[in-house]
This record gives structure tokens, C-alpha cells and sequence, in this order.
């Protein structure tokens, strides 16, 4: 949400902003966002009840575990591919952050486990591609 104006705030987003917010200037100006909706008491309390589902879905991410795609690409990714001339950042940290920006707690657990689980694999498959090329004498 720190990329968008505040007039471009959902009203989910708005009520987020309100109740949990450190900012009080933000959350201020917030609150006369809102206001400036001219939202009907029944709206609001859809906006309200809308808040709810999205905390209880929040809270129910937090404990979600990685996909499969998740795993194997910080698995596998990026220790094949080097990090692109194009992108300034690098796959597996970027995901990693995104994780723990968004408090998906348990999956920034998994992704360092996986992320050494990688470097243990790559490490070993390096290991043996010498041991097998000392033995055929390559």
C-alpha cells in the first residue's frame, strides 16, 4: 500500500489504515478519505464486515505453507539462473521479502530452509560432478 496515494485506497484499505496504523498523520488523513467517500451507513458496514473477512484471511495466510511452485522455484531457480542484467533484484529475496512484508510467517521459515536445503544440493552436485570426473579421468 506504500506505493499508492491515499485517494486510491480501497475501503478495506482505508479501515486497515485506521485501526492499525503507526502513523497518525496517515491515519488522519485516512480518516477524512473516508469521510470524503460520503459512505452510507449500510455501505459502511459492508466495508466493515469486508475488513473482518480480510483479516480472518490474513491471519489464515499466515500459517499457510509453500506451494509447490513456490519450493521448487526458490529451490531450484535461483541457483540456475543468474540474475538478469534487466532486474535489479534477485528472485529468491525478493520473494523472501515479500513473504516477511506480508507476515506469511511460515512461509519466510520455509524459504530459508529451502534456500539452504538449495545450497546443500547445488553443493553436492558440484561434489560429485569432480568426484565422477576424477574417476573417468576427464
Amino acid at each position: 500500500m506504500t506505493d499508492k496515494k491515499i485517494y486510491q485506497y480501497t475501503n478495506v484499505e482505508l479501515l486497515d489504515l485506521i485501526k492499525n496504523g503507526q502513523n497518525k498523520t496517515l491515519v488522519e488523513t485516512a480518516k477524512s478519505e473516508l469521510d470524503k467517500r460520503n459512505l452510507t451507513q449500510e455501505k459502511l458496514k459492508i466495508a466493515e464486515s469486508e475488513y473482518i473477512k480480510f483479516l480472518e484471511f490474513k491471519e489464515k495466510r499466515k500459517d499457510e505453507p509453500l506451494t509447490r511452485d513456490e519450493w521448487i522455484s526458490l529451490f531450484f531457480l535461483p541457483f540456475i539462473t543468474p540474475n538478469p542484467s534487466w532486474r535489479k533484484d534477485h528472485f529468491s529475496e525478493s520473494e523472501f521479502q515479500r513473504f516477511e512484508k506480508y507476515g506469511f510467517d511460515k512461509k519466510a521459515k520455509q524459504a530459508s530452509e529451502v534456500k539452504i536445503l538449495g545450497f546443500l544440493f547445488w553443493f553436492v552436485i558440484v561434489i560429485l560432478g569432480i568426484v565422477i570426473a576424477r574417476y573417468l579421468k576427464l
